[in-house]
C-alpha cells in the first residue's frame, strides 16, 4: 500500500488513521522480508523521504545489519560488502547507541559523520529512530533527503511508527523461527519414521532369518543324529553283532572240546572289539575332538585335515603364521566347527582337487582362511535367495556369535575363499603346536 505524502496541514486524525492502516497491513504479514519492506515504504511516504533503511542489531550487538533499503538500488556487490555497519558514535548509529532519535539538517556537514562508502548516494537531511522492544534497542529506522529538514512532528511520528514496527518485526522473527523449528521437527520426525520403518523391516527380516537358521540348525542336529545313528548301526553295531557270533561259536567249540578253534574265535572277538574301540573313538572325536582340549586349535585342525584327506581323497594342508596361542574355549570350538562346515561344503559341492587351511595369529586377532580350487558359485545370487546355500547363513551367524566377521570371495569356476576374523582375548601359550 503506497500512501500520498502527508503535508503539514494534515490533521492529527489523518495521521492516526495512517498509523492504523499501517498496523492492519503489517499484522497480516508473516514474512520478515515483507514486514520490513512494507514498514519502510510507509515510513518513507509519511515523512516525504527519498530513501531510507531498516537495520537490525547483529547477534553480538556490535553492528547493524541493513536488512531493508528503499529509494536506493545498490548493486549486489555493494550490498554484500556494506550491509554491516559497525555500531560506533556516527550520525547513523547514535540512534541505537544512545537509544534516542537522531536528526540532522545535512549529514554531509555533521561533526559525527564518518563518511560513506563509494557508490552510496549523498545524505543531506537525516532522521533516525531506534526500534525498541521493552525499551531496549534492537535496531533502527533511518530516513533521508526530505526536501525540507525533519522537524519534531516527523520525529514523533517516526517514533510512533517504529514502536509498532518493532513489535511486528519481533513477531515476524518469532514466526519464522517457529516455522523453521516446525519444518526441522517435521523433517526429523519424517527421518525418524523412515528409520523406524527401516529398523522394523530389518528386524522382521532378521527374525525371519533367525527362524530359518533355527530351522536349519534343528535340521543339522537331526541329520547329525541320523549320521551318528547310521555310523553306530553300520559300524559299531555290526561289529558287536560279529563279536557276539564269534563268542557263540567259541562257546560251542569249547563245549565240544575244540580248544584250538576256540582260541581262534576268541582272537577274532579281540580283533573285532579293537575295531569297535577305534570306531567309538572316531565318533567321539567327531562330537568333540579331544585334541582340541588337550593340545589346542592348530593340532586339532591338522588332525581334521589329515582325516579329511584320508576320507575324501582331496589334499588338505594347514599353514600357520604367527605364534600360536590358546584362544577362549568357546572361540576354539567355534573356529573348529566353522572349518568343519567349510570343508564339508568343499567335499559335497565344490568339486575341488585341493584345499588349504591357513591360520594367522597376532596379538589382537586370529584369522582362519579356507581356500579351495573348486567350481565356486554366484555369491550375490546365493545371498539374495537366502536359501542357506553351502551353509553361508549358519557360518556367518557363528562368526557373529564369536564377536568376529566372516568374508567370502567366490565366483563361478574360480574357487572359493572363506576368511574368519575373531578377536584374541588373553592369549596363552599353546602346548604342542
Amino acid at each position: 500500500m503506497i500512501l500520498t505524502p502527508l503535508s503539514p496541514s494534515q490533521t492529527q486524525n489523518e495521521r492516526l488513521q495512517a498509523l492504523y492502516h499501517m498496523a492492519v497491513e503489517l499484522s497480516a504479514l508473516h514474512s520478515l522480508e515483507s514486514v520490513l519492506n512494507t514498514a519502510l515504504q510507509h515510513c518513507l511516504g509519511l515523512t516525504e523521504s527519498q530513501f531510507g533503511f531498516i537495520g537490525l542489531n547483529t547477534v553480538n550487538g556490535r553492528a547493524l545489519d541493513v536488512v531493508a533499503i528503499q529509494g536506493f538500488f545498490p548493486k549486489p556487490e555493494f550490498y554484500e560488502h556494506n550491509h554491516i555497519i559497525p555500531l560506533r558514535p556516527s550520525i547513523f548509529a547514535r540512534a541505537v547507541l544512545e537509544n534516542r532519535p537522531v536528526r540532522t539538517d545535512d549529514a554531509r556537514f555533521d561533526p559525527s559523520r564518518f563518511g560513506q562508502p563509494s557508490g552510496h548516494p549523498p545524505v543531506a537531511a537525516f532522521l533516525g529512530v531506534p526500534l525498541r522492544i521493552r525499551d531496549k534497542p534492537i535496531g533502527m529506522i533511518g530516513v533521508a533527503n526530505r526536501p525540507q529538514p525533519y522537524d519534531d512532528d516527523h520525529e514523533q511520528l517516526l517514533l510512533t511508527y517504529a514502536a509498532q514496527v518493532a513489535i511486528v518485526i519481533r513477531n515476524a522473527q518469532l514466526y519464522e523461527q517457529l516455522t523453521t523449528a516446525k519444518e526441522a521437527l517435521e523433517e526429523k520426525v519424517a527421518e525418524r519414521t523412515a528409520q523406524l520403518e527401516e529398523a522394523k523391516e530389518d528386524l522382521a527380516q532378521k527374525a525371519a532369518l533367525l527362524q530359518k537358521l533355527l530351522s536349519e540348525t534343528m535340521d543339522v542336529q537331526e541329520l547329525e543324529r541320523q549320521r551318528i545313528s547310521q555310523d553306530m548301526h553300520d559300524g559299531t553295531n555290526q561289529l558287536l553283532v560279529g563279536a557276539m557270533l564269534e563268542l557263540r561259536s567259541a562257546q560251542k567249540r569249547l563245549a565240544n572240546g575244540r580248544l584250538e578253534q576256540t582260541g581262534e574265535s576268541i582272537e577274532s572277538v579281540r580283533i573285532i572289539l579293537h575295531r569297535v574301540e577305534a570306531e567309538i573313538k572316531r565318533i567321539i572325536h567327531d562330537l568333540r575332538p579331544p585334541t582340541l582340549d588337550a593340545l589346542g586349535l592348530v593340532p586339532a585342525l591338522r588332525r581334521y585335515a589329515e582325516r579329511f584327506t584320508q576320507y575324501t581323497s582331496i589334499p588338505c594342508t594347514v599353514t600357520v603364521f604367527g605364534e600360536p596361542c590358546r584362544l577362549a574355549p568357546r572361540t576354539e570350538i567355534g573356529v573348529y566347527r566353522l572349518m568343519q562346515e567349510a570343508l564339508q561344503n568343499v567335499s559335497a559341492h565344490a568339486g575341488a582337487t585341493s584345499t588349504e587351511v591357513v591360520t594367522a595369529f597376532s596379538p589382537r586377532t586370529f584369522k582362519l582362511t579356507i581356500i579351495d580350487d573348486g567350481r565356486g558359485f554366484d555369491l550375490f545370487e546365493a545371498e539374495q535367495k537366502r536359501n542357506g546355500r553351502l551353509g553361508l547363513l549358519g557360518m556367518k551367524e557363528r562368526a557373529q556369535s564369536l564377536g568376529g566377521h566372516l568374508t567370502i570371495w567366490t565366483q563361478p569356476q574360480q574357487g572359493t575363499r572363506i576368511e574368519l576374523s575373531v578377536p584374541v582375548t588373553e592369549p596363552e601359550p599353546a602346548p604342542g603346536s
